[in-house]
């Protein structure tokens, strides 16, 4: 999992796997997982409860260089959304990308995500409703 990478354009914009799995295990709740495609992994998604303020957060979803492009990524988060909404019931999934993260942010926006108008850094936050509000 730690091999796979990001192309060169886009290794500023998401923190390295390696780290993400580090950082996870300071994150009681968080999901590692395997992107696979054809028994190979492809790439990595990590979320989870948010310790600051218990909300689910999608922390990182990269596809390897060598996959982009074949709608792996929207397939994986697809699969991430219906989890988080199944198994943790949760109304709402949020995440922070960088404003200069053109394909991420497009990838969210098809997927029905929406800016909060909230930042953290140099992140704008978006999230997606899970549940209808009652």
């Amino acid at each position: 999992m730690a091999d796979l990478t990001v192309a060169d354009e886009q290794r500023d914009l998401i923190a390295s796997n390696l780290y993400s799995i580090a950082e996870s295990r300071f994150l009681p709740g968080f999901l590692t997982r395997a992107v696979m495609h054809e028994e190979r992994a492809v790439g990595f998604a990590m979320y989870g409860p948010d310790p600051d303020d218990g909300q689910m957060w999608l922390y990182r979803l990269m596809i390897d260089k060598a996959f982009q492009g074949r709608g792996l990524g929207r397939a994986a988060l697809q699969q991430v959304i219906t989890h988080v909404r199944d198994e943790f019931d949760a109304p709402v999934l949020r995440l922070g990308v960088r404003a200069d993260n053109v394909a991420a942010k497009a990838l969210y926006a098809a997927a029905g995500f929406v800016p909060t108008g909230q930042a953290f850094g140099d992140e704008d936050v978006l999230e997606l409703r899970l549940a209808a509000d009652d």
